[in-house]
């Protein structure tokens, strides 16, 4: 998949967020279909919070917002958008370390995770949550320490 990265100049956590794009674009080059685009915005938490209202339905903050574009006929037409990811870096911050990792490999894992969805992974069961976790791991493997890995889905 391809990648837009996007932010808004006065979002906290930009300058980190802009300097793994070499890492985003590797990790989505592993997802099909290759011609698709994915954005991935970094927002605030005020932003955050809003969308996580008007379109989920819930209070507060998120870590991140996946939102899929399907076409019952061609889900993933190629070279058209097929999702956006918003991301809240606070939110973030305080996921990487709640779980001792980095702030770029919590990053990564987040956007692994948000491509997931975009592919049609959910994790509603037992069952489908085993099932997204594993492609996941397999998608950040390579890109962060096992060690880390490890920590990233306790």
């Amino acid at each position: 998949m391809k990648i837009i990265q996007s932010s808004n100049p006065r979002v906290t956590g930009r300058t980190e967020f802009n300097g793994a794009a070499e890492d985003i674009t590797k990790l989505a080059s592993g997802f099909t279909p290759r011609k698709a685009v994915v954005e991935i915005t970094l927002v605030g938490e005020r932003k955050m919070a809003w969308l996580n209202r008007n379109y989920k339905g819930k209070k507060g903050a998120a870590e991140i917002l996946t939102f899929c574009y399907s076409d019952e006929k061609d889900p993933f037409s190629p070279g058209g958008p097929v999702g956006e990811i918003y991301l809240c870096w606070n939110r973030l911050i305080a996921g990487a370390a709640k779980r001792r990792v980095s702030r770029h490999s919590w990053l990564l894992r987040l956007v692994v995770h948000g491509l997931c969805h975009v592919r049609g992974f959910v994790h509603g069961s037992e069952v489908e949550s085993r099932r997204m976790e594993k492609a996941e791991r397999r998608h950040l493997e390579g890109a962060v320490p096992v060690r880390t890995l490890d920590r990233m889905f306790e």
